[in-house]
């Protein structure tokens, strides 16, 4: 009889492609465990970390056929640790993450270090989304289009001075929300 340790992960992601739904319970029966303690260790919420672990599950079944995952245990824990890093930013509870992100960023350039740089460039367009709208555009355009303060202050017909007003509070407060993040992200390429 085959045991659920003994199938190995690159062929449980192979049956799960094709919508082999024992595969799926088999990945479940194996990382739910491990990956509910990921989440209580940086949430400190048993409701909010099942329902993490469960919204993880829950998208890596739909979608099975886009992924190409190479180390499943992997993709699930940074997974995880995205979820919780998402839900403790739109929660402020910013200070409490930290502990749990320590493999992060081990190798430049895999779909894990991928996946952290979509999730922050989210962030910001989510902070982004928050601010008034000629801030919001004036934000955008420093960040997105890296146009200085002189070069938005002539696209959107503003003074400098403005612009710079309005650019130093949208800074100051991604500062506020995302320096944690940013400073785990420059501690992990360390």
């Amino acid at each position: 009889m085959t045991t659920v340790t003994s199938i190995h992960d690159s062929v449980l992601v192979q049956q799960l492609s094709q919508a082999d739904r024992k595969a799926f319970e088999i990945i479940y029966s194996k990382y739910w465990r491990p990956l509910l303690d990921l989440a209580w260790k940086g949430l400190h919420d048993k409701q909010a970390a099942e329902d993490l672990v469960q919204g993880v599950f829950l998208s890596l079944w739909q979608k099975r056929e886009q992924l190409h995952i190479n180390n499943l245990e992997a993709y699930l824990k940074t997974a995880v640790r995205y979820k919780v890093l998402n839900y403790i930013v739109r929660t402020k509870r910013t200070h409490e993450f930290f502990e749990s992100f320590h493999e992060i960023f081990q190798e430049k350039n895999t779909p894990e270090t991928t996946l952290l740089t979509k999730n922050l460039q989210e962030l910001i367009h989510a902070y982004a989304a928050v601010l008034p709208a000629k801030r919001r555009e004036i934000f955008m355009l420093y960040i997105q289009s890296r146009l200085s303060t002189k070069e938005i202050a002539q696209t959107l017909a503003l003074s400098q001075k403005t612009v710079q007003n309005q650019l130093g509070i949208s800074l100051q407060g991604l500062r506020t929300r995302l320096t944690p993040v940013l400073f785990f992200l420059i501690q992990s390429h360390l």
